[in-house]
This record gives C-alpha cells, sequence and structure tokens, in this order.
C-alpha cells in the first residue's frame, strides 16, 4: 500500500517485529509460495503487483537495480537483453542477460527467468544510458557497446549470423563518431575488426568506414584474426583484406 515492492531480510528484521527468526522465515516462505511475493536471490524479496499475479513472478527489469545495489556491484544490462531496448525489438529471449564487474556471479533460472551474468572487471559505464521502469531506472548498454558486446560474447546470443541479424536493427540507433574512440579502449582489436567485417556483410558501407577510421587511429594495428574463435581454419580460407578476417565462418542472415 506504500507504494514499496522491494525488500531485504534486513529490512523486515529492522521492523523487530515480536516473533521468532524462525517464524518470521517461515512467513516469508509461506508469502513465496502463495504467490504473493518472490525471491529472486537469497534474503532479498519482491512484493508482486497485482498486474502480475498470474505470472507468479515479475520481469528481472522491475528489480534488478535493486539486485545489483543489494550484492554492491557496478552493472549494465547487456547482449540481447540491451538489444531488445535499444531497438531490436525481434531480439526477445528467455533470458535477461547482465554484466557485473567483482566476482563471479553463477546464472541461474529464478521464478522462471534465466539471470544470465558476464564479468568484466572494468565497466565502461560512460557508454550506458538509464532507461525509465515501473520501480524506477535501471542501467543498460548503449547501441555502441551492445554491438561490440554481442561480438565479443557471441557464443552467449547465438553465434555470429545472430549477432548480424541484431546489428541491422541496432544500426538505426548506432553512431560511430569520435566520440566513440574511447570505447574501442575496453576491447581488444580482434573483435573491432569483427564487428567491421559485420558491418560489411549487412551492408552498413558508411558505418563500416567511420568505424574503420576509429580503429585506425588506435595504437594498436590489425592483425589477421579468425572471424569465429572457436571453429577451425585452414590455410585456403578467404581472408577479407579490410579488416584482416580469416573467413572461416559463413553468415547466414534471413533478411537484410
Amino acid at each position: 500500500m506504500r507504494g514499496r515492492y522491494i525488500f531485504t531480510k534486513e529490512d523486515v528484521q529492522g521492523l523487530q517485529l515480536p516473533i521468532s527468526e524462525q517464524a518470521m522465515q517461515n512467513s516469508l516462505t509461506r508469502l513465496t509460495n502463495r504467490g504473493i511475493i518472490m525471491s529472486p536471490w537469497k534474503n532479498f524479496y519482491v512484493a508482486i503487483p497485482t498486474e502480475y499475479k498470474l505470472r507468479g513472478a515479475v520481469p528481472p527489469s522491475f528489480y534488478i537495480d535493486s539486485l545489483m545495489k543489494f550484492l554492491k556491484r557496478n552493472y549494465y544490462v547487456s547482449l540481447l537483453s540491451a538489444a531488445e531496448l535499444n531497438g531490436a525489438s525481434h531480439q526477445k529471449a528467455m533470458v535477461f542477460q547482465v554484466t557485473v564487474n567483482g566476482k563471479s556471479i553463477r546464472s541461474s533460472i529464478k521464478n522462471g527467468t534465466k539471470l544470465e551474468f558476464t564479468l568484466r572487471q572494468n565497466l565502461p559505464l560512460g557508454f550506458t544510458k538509464q532507461v525509465k521502469t515501473q520501480t524506477g531506472y535501471i542501467v543498460v548498454s548503449g547501441p555502441e557497446l551492445t554491438a561490440l558486446d554481442i561480438v565479443a560474447e557471441e557464443q552467449k546470443i547465438g553465434g555470429l549470423s545472430r549477432a548480424a541479424e541484431i546489428l541491422v536493427e541496432l544500426c538505426e540507433t548506432t553512431s560511430w563518431d569520435e566520440g566513440k574512440l574511447p570505447l574501442l579502449n575496453y576491447f581488444c582489436s580482434s573483435t573491432i575488426q569483427r564487428l567491421g567485417y559485420l558491418l560489411e556483410q549487412i551492408k552498413e558501407y558508411e558505418q563500416a568506414d567511420n568505424l574503420y577510421a576509429l580503429i585506425k587511429r588506435k595504437e594498436k594495428g590489425m592483425r589477421r584474426t579468425l572471424l569465429k574463435q572457436s571453429a577451425t581454419a585452414s590455410k585456403d580460407m578467404p581472408i577479407n583484406k579490410r579488416w584482416k578476417i580469416i573467413e572461416n565462418h559463413k553468415i547466414e542472415i534471413d533478411e537484410i
């Protein structure tokens, strides 16, 4: 009734209710079983609003910012989850992907939704944005950071062909201008080369040219690199001269 949806076990203890610790825990368990609250993390609870009663759970965007503060982690919503929030509307997934710093967090299924965490010690928070939700704001990677992330972590989004399909939609909002030069310092040259190669594959030649101009300004030069790191390569495979990509994987895109 007070409009507070998220609380912790410590918050309940702070109320100094005239019940034992065990009785309090039993009450929280009963409320969870009845679908009144949910617990996406140990000692972390979310009251389920009326509009989510039938589902029995709220989406992670509802509580992820509070959860990260509870865990004392910097974060940003990333990969497929960020792509959807950046306008790639066809990229819905049954997983909610978040990039965090600090110690590794094990990905797990919470209330029917898989929370998947990617670890990165140095978060490029200057290239994120605030997205308003029902409970406040969440930190989401901007379109350029999202583009680089889906190439760097392509195994987590369904492969390079899926990355290319996402880029088709992301390119409506990406802009590889001078202000994005510091962002490239957060990624290895091979990731940037693969992104440039994919931009040309989806016929985004102007964006590829702008990205190429930025990478040429980086101190590290481009070296021959495999398009798909986990795939094998042979000496007779073609090499893209501009991006120095060994084409050991075929990009297949449904629509361009």
